[in-house]
């Protein structure tokens, strides 16, 4: 179900902004063990707050990246890797209620920088 829930969130939103430039880093990797973070994302932010925190931290590292399909396969699955850490539970929670939360929320707090053109992204005029 997370895997559906992650690909549910991530094409069409990503890809644009993947062709839009050279990455400025390579992406962070997971550390083999699960990282204190993840271990109490849950019971600080909640399950969606969780979640869309999560998505948030990818959509501010992914964006204005030049990627190709490989690159948005990685990245989805990193997201889902983390979600497992995290033990989030989706049960209740929908694919907007975390976008929502991830976009007007948490990319402002992750990266202020990049919110505009994340939040941008989410409503084109």
């Amino acid at each position: 179900m997370r895997l559906r829930w992650t690909l549910a969130l991530l094409p069409g939103l990503l890809a644009p902004a993947l062709a839009q430039g050279p990455v400025p880093s390579p992406l962070p990797s997971l550390p083999e063990g699960i990282s204190p973070e993840l271990q109490s994302c849950v019971s600080r932010f909640g399950h969606t707050g969780c979640a869309a925190r999560l998505y948030a931290g990818l959509l501010c590292a992914s964006i204005g990246a030049g990627a190709g399909p490989s690159e948005l396969e990685k990245l989805e699955a990193q997201l889902a890797e983390q979600y497992d850490q995290a033990a989030i539970d989706f049960r209740g929670i929908t694919p907007e209620q975390v976008e929502t939360a991830a976009v007007r929320y948490y990319t402002p707090m992750l990266c202020p920088e990049r919110s505009p053109q994340i939040r941008q992204l989410f409503n084109p005029s």
